[in-house]
């Protein structure tokens, strides 16, 4: 048992960098099911210079682009990064209705891989480090008023130690989340906005878990997690009501898996390792259901790149197999026209945005370069 609620989210979704889940054309869909596609299509550059790592998310009908850094290292290649270079400060907000780039007030300090989530109008950015690479710092929280085109520094997160965390937006507030007991237990927070205070979570039911995901569901949250004890293969989760503070064990997963996504009343389990894993759990009633049958081209390399749905996705990566919730198909995410990989990316609506990223393919003397790019993709629908 731990004393802490620890997940990873997306991207939560918000989502991190997109690695490629497959190069590989689609396979023909399984008996019973069918299958759709969508179109890419680039969007006009944003005020901004090439760039990795920055921290991207979506505020309503737009997307915030914050921060990053100027590092080149090759695909699958082991590289040192420099501890002293600088992070970027700079940021845009893209109107993806019309294509717009409108450049944003710069951050207080350099940010780098943050985990970002909106709430109400406003970002709230979540990194360890001012400017730099080579640091150990604490957690500190910013907030972005996109109305007022102003950031504030809303100190830092209170963790005993700096480690890895993400933003789960939940009932109108804000939990910063770890992701693994493998170092440690760590405690959890809510913060809300309103009062600008934070709440330690009290201890949940879980054993020590890793790859920790969590979605919101009205007022609770689900979190999920991998038992670290070794020999087991499934996905355990619990559910936090934020009214009464009780905890609840849920069901296990009808098998392992990686992350998990909400899409409509369900969440989604990536089976991401095997095709024995993954699974779908109804919300309303807390019960699992094993996939639907995998195109066949996921039952060899069973990694999802996301859900869409009801006027909403969650993408994780950036091509590949999607399951379409809302119409019970397989859409396939086609590679776009562009080598470019170590891109970040965001979910619009059922729309997938990708920035940035670094070129190496078809350049001469194997140099690499940094590339500004920003693509859409959209479902057929």
């Amino acid at each position: 048992m731990r004393s802490t609620l620890l997940a990873v989210a997306a991207l939560a979704v918000l989502l991190s960098g997109c690695a490629r889940a497959t190069t590989e054309p689609p396979a023909p869909a399984a008996a019973g099911t069918s299958e759709r596609g969508g179109a890419w299509e680039r969007l006009p550059d944003p005020p901004l210079s090439g760039r990795v790592g920055s921290v991207m998310t979506t505020v309503g009908d737009r997307v915030l682009v914050v921060g990053g850094w100027e590092w080149l290292c090759p695909p699958n290649a082991d590289c040192a990064h420099p501890d002293d270079l600088p992070l970027l400060r700079d940021g845009a907000l893209l109107d993806v209705a019309t294509g717009t780039w409108q450049a944003i007030a710069e951050a207080p300090f350099g940010v780098r891989h943050g985990r970002a989530v909106s709430i109400g109008g406003e970002v709230y950015v979540v990194t360890g480090c001012r400017g730099s690479v080579g640091c150990d710092a604490t957690l500190e929280l910013l907030r972005y008023d996109t109305s007022a085109d102003q950031w504030t520094e809303l100190g830092q997160v209170p963790r005993p130690a700096p480690s890895y965390a993400t933003l789960v937006g939940v009932d109108g507030r804000l939990l910063v989340l770890g992701d693994s007991d493998e170092s440690g237990e760590r405690p959890d927070h809510l913060y809300d906005p309103a009062t600008g205070s934070w709440q330690q979570l009290p201890d949940d039911p879980l054993p020590d878990v890793y790859d920790r995901w969590a979605v919101a569901d009205e007022d609770r949250l689900l979190v999920f997690g991998s038992p670290i004890r070794q020999g087991t293969q499934v996905k355990v989760g619990a559910s936090y009501d934020l009214t009464s503070g009780a905890w609840t064990e849920l069901p296990d997963a009808p098998g392992a898996g990686y992350q998990v996504w909400r899409s409509g009343d369900e969440a989604w389990l990536n089976p991401h390792f095997g095709s024995a894993g993954g699974g779908v759990l109804d919300l309303r009633t807390d019960t699992w259901a094993p996939l639907p049958d995998l195109p066949a081209g996921l039952r060899d390399n069973p990694d999802l790149a996301g859900v869409l749905g009801h006027g909403a996705a969650t993408y994780e990566h950036d091509e590949g197999w999607v399951r379409d919730t809302e119409h019970d198909t397989w859409v396939w995410i086609a590679p776009r026209q562009s080598e470019a990989y170590d891109e970040r990316a965001t979910a619009v609506g059922d729309a997938l945005v990708v920035f940035g990223g670094q070129r190496w393919d078809g350049l001469e003397d194997h140099e690499g370069e940094l590339v500004a790019e920003t693509w859409i993709w959209r479902p057929d629908r």
